[in-house]
């Protein structure tokens, strides 16, 4: 512990950055539990829309495997490069419990059939379900991945948040406590030495006043 002024001045700081501490601590906590509220509702959203993923992806998977069958790989592959696009994405800032989080927006992936780029002489009933289903699958893809990018800001945030209430709980505060301690030690000390002297001050004099009266 460093060396800390044994002062009055020195004693009130000492006490205004403990409850400054304390209070900080307490508002630290309050935000984390906030912050844990919003992590498990996006944790529960991320389960949900991963579940709803795979059931989407699997029967995106069932209706490319009878497009195959039905019209030949050749076909399929040829329909998929005519569908081929850019898909725009964009981010918007916003706050979740004080904490800024990228939400990312995007326009839906499905299409009609006219508009994947492919003729309707060149595809089929089941060329045209098996691309619904893929677009149905990215549409779900981004999705889940805006929940995720929630979900990993919200998680970062929460073990800076922790690690600033255990720096606080183990190292400033206690610091704080023992110093101001030590500060309340010495001056009750310095205290009781100046009482003691103005009391042999006191007796001295007693003394010589009684010398001279003798």
């Amino acid at each position: 512990m460093e060396q800390v002024p044994a002062t009055r001045s020195e004693l009130l700081t000492h006490r205004a950055r403990l409850d400054l501490a304390r209070r900080g601590r307490v508002l630290l906590e309050e935000k984390r539990d906030q912050l844990m509220d919003e992590f498990r509702k996006a944790a529960d959203q991320v389960l949900a829309e991963a579940g709803h993923l795979d059931g989407i992806a699997a029967q995106a998977r069932h209706s490319l495997a009878m497009a195959e069958v039905a019209d030949g790989p050749e076909a399929v592959r040829s329909a998929g490069l005519a569908a081929r696009r850019d898909l725009g994405l964009t981010t918007r800032p916003t706050v979740v419990a004080g904490v800024r989080i990228a939400e990312i927006d995007f326009e839906p992936v499905g299409r009609g059939r006219l508009d994947r780029g492919y003729t309707a002489a060149g595809s089929s009933a089941h060329i045209d379900d098996a691309a619904a289903e893929f677009e149905a699958t990215v549409d779900q893809l981004l999705r889940l991945a805006a929940y995720e990018v929630r979900l990993r800001r919200l998680t970062q945030e929460i073990a800076t948040t922790n690690r600033r209430v255990n720096a606080l709980a183990s190292v400033v505060i206690p610091q704080l406590e023992a110093e101001t301690r030590l500060i309340l030690s010495r001056l009750e000390e310095r205290e009781r030495q100046e009482i003691y002297r103005l009391k042999l001050i006191k007796e001295r004099k007693g003394s010589r006043l009684e010398e001279r009266a003798g």
